[in-house]
């Protein structure tokens, strides 16, 4: 719920910062990037929530981890080796 919520304010946070430059460029500014004022915009938010998801599914990845398979025997050996020193 909380990465819901931090993408949310993200996404909105890109989207003004993105309006706020493009209302203030000029149209001949615009054309010189090659993006109209609402170009600018649908641009700069999808390559944030792109950002995101990446960091999304790379921290899923590092998230959980399964336990290793410990046996019996090899918590022995490791416990002898130790005592052996």
């Amino acid at each position: 719920m909380l990465r819901a919520i931090y993408r949310a304010i993200v996404i909105g946070r890109t989207r003004s910062a993105a309006i706020y430059v493009a209302n203030n460029l000029s149209e001949r500014e615009l054309n010189d990037i090659g993006h109209s004022k609402w170009t600018l915009v649908e641009k700069s938010v999808e390559a944030t929530i792109k950002d995101l998801d990446a960091a999304e599914k790379l921290s899923d990845q590092k998230a959980i981890q399964p336990a290793p398979a410990y046996s019996l025997a090899g918590i022995w050996a490791a416990y002898m080796r130790k005592a052996a020193i």
